[in-house]
């Protein structure tokens, strides 16, 4: 479903008794609030706008389902079965192609395909060159409650044509009560190889051991510790911007990672079958929020996959179905 003039998002709202609240909007399949129940109330944990309107305005993925191809592609050029497309670029200051081009998934209306009083799935029909990307893809993504405490997210696609297809959520957490600052917040990744970027913002395609660096988080760690080191991979992208590679464990939907924020006393554990998470940790955010307003854990493949070497295939052929999933389990 393309955007029509005047065309307003349409939100949904899933509730658990006594359990999440979340509320979900057709434009680009977005996450735009999860509501923890604290105290007799709820504490939203992500960042959103006010108004739903302005998701039409967004410019930072905000709970948004990014694709076709999440993370970065060098110079909107990718290697695809021995030959090089051209995909749109629309990250202004290096020309890569960004989050899928710039319209990306996360700037379509999404059709409602299914919904129950747990559960909604969206899909988004995307057509054959759609930003550069051969094939027409059909791409759904299934928000289900699981229980009071945890949300899954699972994705599914399936092409007429070989293409590269990369799929994750871009929600912005900020587990606090009140400071709007994640700097607060503890984190865990089920990770002891990280990829370090070059002065391109991509990965080198070089992958190190986290161990003695800033990238170790084997043990909870609170983040403005880190955030302060004079580390020249963090000034390179100012701050966290990088892909871990998670550990077989966790490719199997065991934990990833925990986010924890001793304001609030609010836990995230997060599960996956995807291959490692993009930490990014609200580096440039702007109006109208606050710089490290927020964080975003984006479990997906590597950035720029079609173009290095030793990491796991982006391709999807014709009668294969791409399959992701990700739960969200909060605790107090």
């Amino acid at each position: 479903m393309h955007s029509q003039p005047g065309q307003k998002p349409e939100n949904t709202l899933l509730s658990a008794p006594g359990g999440l609240a979340v509320e979900l909007l057709n434009y680009g399949a977005t996450l735009k609030s999860i509501k923890v129940p604290a105290g007799g109330g709820y504490i939203d944990v992500l960042l959103s706008y006010p108004d739903d309107e302005a998701y039409l305005q967004d410019k930072v993925y905000l709970g948004a389902t990014v694709g076709r191809y999440a993370g970065r592609i060098d110079s909107g050029l990718a290697r695809l079965q021995g030959r090089q497309i051209k995909l749109l670029q629309n990250e202004q200051n290096t020309g890569h192609c960004l989050h899928g081009g710039p319209a990306g998934f996360s700037h379509k209306f999404w059709s409602v395909c299914g919904q129950t009083a747990e559960s909604i799935s969206y899909e988004y029909v995307s057509a054959d060159g759609d930003q550069g990307f051969p094939g027409c893809l059909t791409a759904r993504v299934c928000y289900r409650l699981v229980g009071p405490g945890s949300l899954q997210i699972e994705y599914t696609a399936e092409t007429d044509r070989a293409t590269l297809v990369n799929l994750t959520n871009h929600a912005y957490f900020n587990l606090n009560r009140v400071n709007r600052n994640i700097e607060n917040h503890e984190l865990w990744i089920n990770a002891d190889r990280y990829t370090p970027l070059g002065e391109n913002s991509l990965p080198t395609g070089e992958i190190h051991h986290v161990a003695d660096t800033v990238f170790d988080f084997r043990h909870m760690t609170r983040l403005g510790v880190r955030l302060s080191a004079p580390d020249r991979q963090l000034q390179l992208a100012g701050g966290y911007d990088h892909y871990f590679l998670l550990k077989e464990v966790a490719q199997r939907s065991d934990l990833a990672a925990v986010v924890y924020s001793p304001e609030s006393g609010i836990s995230m554990k997060l599960s996956t079958d995807q291959p490692g998470v993009q930490f990014y940790s609200g580096n440039w955010l702007g109006s109208p929020f606050k710089r490290r307003a927020g964080l975003c854990l984006e479990f997906q493949d590597v950035p720029n996959e079609p173009n290095l070497e030793g990491f796991k295939s982006t391709l999807l052929l014709p009668g294969e179905t791409y399959r992701r999933k990700i739960t969200l389990a909060f605790e107090l």
